[in-house]
């Protein structure tokens, strides 16, 4: 299925979900922060996600939702299962993207960096999204508004965090920016990969749960390579923020995007990653009492004039 052939109703279900993402993915930032402070990295992203992916693939069995949708008669594809041996191999191979590469690398590099420039740098993800379509054949077609509403976006995120551009150069966060754009690719990787793929007859509920235990299996394999050095300290905070990781930052999120994905263009889906910033910022305003420029403000409506110029060129050319 796609954006071009989603009812009415799917599709306003599809943008409350992509909202639903823009808020969680967004408070996760803050949690990883206090996980990753007593956990070891990728330690941490195989817990989280192998405990969220094996949630999900019960919850999928119990309820009927790992079978596939029906084929009506006369319908191409009619008798035949989409969950093939290829199916779920081509699952595993994008959950190793998103998360053992996407979130694995952010949860790595944000033992080095503050969550703000995470969160600048993940902002680019809807422009890698479009660069990997226009090298990918059959790519989702661009218009005028969509290369602006992008560009427009991550100038607006460029004067929310304009204070903190000087940290690019600090060299104690050198490796840590570079673990941020490897998420960053290897996200936007996976979100190409899970639009192209994810066949719309099989539940959300279960694309998500292969990809997430696929990734966070991945995580525990890397856990094994680079964590050993690390050590576990048992707090109630990080405990509380992994549970919350698990539940709600994985398991009901990660759903929610794949049912996005199915109904929304790639690029269009990832433009969580220009709320999620906004979402920080004001969490610490609201929560932490921390102060909100005039900078900020300016920024955030930029923002969004962005993502309204995104969605406004989708629709344009019929993807939604």
């Amino acid at each position: 299925m796609t954006a071009g052939s989603t009812t009415p109703r799917q599709l306003t279900q599809a943008y409350l979900a992509l909202a639903a993402i823009c808020i969680i993915w967004g408070t996760t930032y803050t949690a990883i922060k206090y996980t990753v402070r007593d956990f070891p990295p990728y330690l941490l992203v195989g817990i989280r996600q192998t405990a969220a992916g094996l949630l999900l693939l019960v919850w999928a069995f119990a309820s009927g939702r790992a079978r596939p949708a029906a084929v009506p008669p006369g319908m191409p594809g009619f008798g035949a299962s989409p969950l093939t041996r290829r199916y779920v191999w081509l699952q595993v191979l994008t959950g190793f993207c998103t998360i053992t590469g996407g979130n694995g690398f952010i949860t790595w590099a944000m033992q080095h960096v503050s969550s703000g420039v995470a969160a600048v740098i993940g902002s680019l993800t809807p422009v890698v999204v479009v660069l990997i379509n226009l090298f990918w054949k059959g790519s989702e077609r661009l218009n005028g508004s969509v290369i602006a509403g992008v560009l427009l976006g991550f100038c607006g995120l460029a004067l929310i965090f304009n204070h903190g551009w000087a940290d690019f150069m600090n060299p104690d966060y050198r490796l840590g920016i570079l673990g941020c754009f490897a998420s960053c690719f290897t996200w936007s990787l996976g979100t190409v990969m899970a639009k192209r793929w994810n066949d719309a007859r099989v539940s959300p509920v279960l694309n998500a749960g292969l990809q997430i235990t696929a990734g966070g299996l991945g995580g525990f394999l890397l856990s094994a390579l680079f964590d050993t050095r690390h050590s576990i300290h048992h707090t109630t905070e990080s405990w509380v923020a992994l549970a919350y990781l698990v539940l709600i930052g994985s398991a009901l999120a990660f759903t929610l995007y794949m049912f996005a994905l199915q109904h929304l263009s790639a690029t269009v889906s990832s433009l969580y990653t220009y709320i999620n910033p906004v979402v920080a910022i004001l969490g610490g305003w609201l929560v932490l009492g921390e102060a909100l420029s005039a900078w900020e403000l300016a920024g955030m409506a930029i923002t969004i004039g962005g993502v309204w110029l995104v969605n406004q060129g989708y629709q344009r050319v019929g993807k939604g």
